[in-house]
């Protein structure tokens, strides 16, 4: 074989061999992000260790460090790629200025994520990582409220602000953890509250 057609089917081989390559670390990538969010889910981030979520994903611990680097930078990348952009999937289901649309949007949201929601709230004032995804999450559900809510234009009365508080993930927790209400109860009361807090906006009639 001359070196020509040597060189030639060299430089066929080298990229089959790297789109491989590059298919089997998005695989593996895949792999450790589907783990890091079943690890994260069901635990505390202070109780989950790179070396768990290696051993859900079938890798290394080195791998993890590859690809990711710390712990709470595949946090981070879980959050941005996986569980942020369901969360606005899910929200932006809402029909803007219809009340039980919305609250019934939260909860909904909520009931899948709310635990979780709770306990980065918990944890912010110990881990710069939780504290920038709970001022994130704070930042992203006003600007949630504010566009579910457009009527709402002059908020001299703080109405937004109370929205914000109603709509929030703690107020869902107290009704449904800590008075023991149903989903169902939990989105009436909502929705009156709600109602409510319009209503006063509205008529311009301080509280």
């Amino acid at each position: 074989m001359s070196r020509s057609n040597e060189n030639s089917e060299q430089s066929e081989k080298r990229p089959y061999r790297m789109g491989a390559r590059a298919a089997a670390a998005a695989r593996t990538r895949e792999a450790i992000l589907d783990a890091a969010e079943d690890a994260f889910e069901d635990q505390w981030f202070d109780d989950v260790t790179l070396a768990d979520v290696a051993r859900l994903a079938g890798v290394s611990q080195q791998t993890i460090v590859n690809h990711f680097g710390s712990k709470e930078d595949l946090y981070i990348t879980g959050i941005g790629e996986r569980v942020g952009p369901r969360i606005s999937a899910r929200r932006d289901r809402a029909r803007k200025g219809e009340v039980r649309s919305v609250v019934e949007t939260a909860v909904d949201d909520y009931e899948q994520t709310g635990i979780g929601l709770l306990r980065v709230l918990a944890t912010a004032d110990r881990y710069p990582t939780m504290t920038t995804v709970a001022e994130s999450g704070r930042v992203a559900h006003r600007e949630w409220v504010t566009r579910c809510f457009p009527a709402v234009r002059d908020d001299r009365n703080g109405v937004i602000d109370q929205l914000c508080v109603l709509l929030d993930v703690r107020t869902w927790s107290q009704f449904r953890h800590e008075h023991g209400f149903d989903e169902a109860r939990t989105v009436d009361t909502l929705v009156r509250m709600v109602e409510d807090a319009l209503s006063h906006g509205n008529t311009g009639t301080p509280r």
